[in-house]
């Protein structure tokens, strides 16, 4: 399978061990399964959510001039269900049309308040034809929480993404 044992890292933490790429099967699997888009968003977004120091996922779709959730998982929903293209890290990923990584969100002046506890955030666009169509969003309540592997994993991920969305 395309993707897996590509990242092989391991994480352990109090959501128990997790390996990559054996999230990446499971999310190659169902991506792939010919579902409706909804339901592999969400199980996208509760599969992601595994991984021990990403405390929120969501994933939002590109409407026009502004980013609407379509899917999450986590201990609570956001307040942030729409934001403008342009506005907060989500905003600025799309913009960009770059992932963004922030150790630290009180360090960042874009960063729009979704948790009290969220102390880190990525935000990875999926790109169709270099336009940015969708983008998948995590919080961590973990400064400086957010690695390579991570980046690399997500953005294949979003890769992977393009084709249902």
């Amino acid at each position: 399978m395309k993707g897996v044992g590509k990242f092989g890292e391991v994480m352990a933490g109090e959501k128990g061990k997790v390996s990559y790429d054996e999230v990446a099967a499971r999310l190659e699997k169902i991506i792939h399964s010919g579902s409706q888009r909804k339901p592999i968003t969400d199980f996208v977004c509760r599969e992601l959510r595994k991984i021990p120091h990403f405390t929120w996922v969501g994933i939002y779709a590109v409407d026009g001039s502004e980013l609407v959730l379509a899917s999450w998982s986590g201990p609570s929903a956001t307040l942030h269900t729409r934001i403008p293209v342009g506005q907060g890290i989500c905003g600025a990923a799309v913009t960009e049309k770059a992932t963004i990584v922030v150790p630290d969100v009180n360090d960042d002046p874009r960063y729009l308040q979704c948790f009290i506890n969220t102390r880190a955030e990525i935000v990875v666009p999926i790109l169709r034809d270099g336009a940015a169509i969708a983008e998948i969003d995590i919080d961590s309540d973990q400064a400086n929480s957010f690695t390579p592997t991570d980046k690399d994993f997500l953005e294949w991920v979003a890769t992977e993404l393009v084709r249902i969305l």
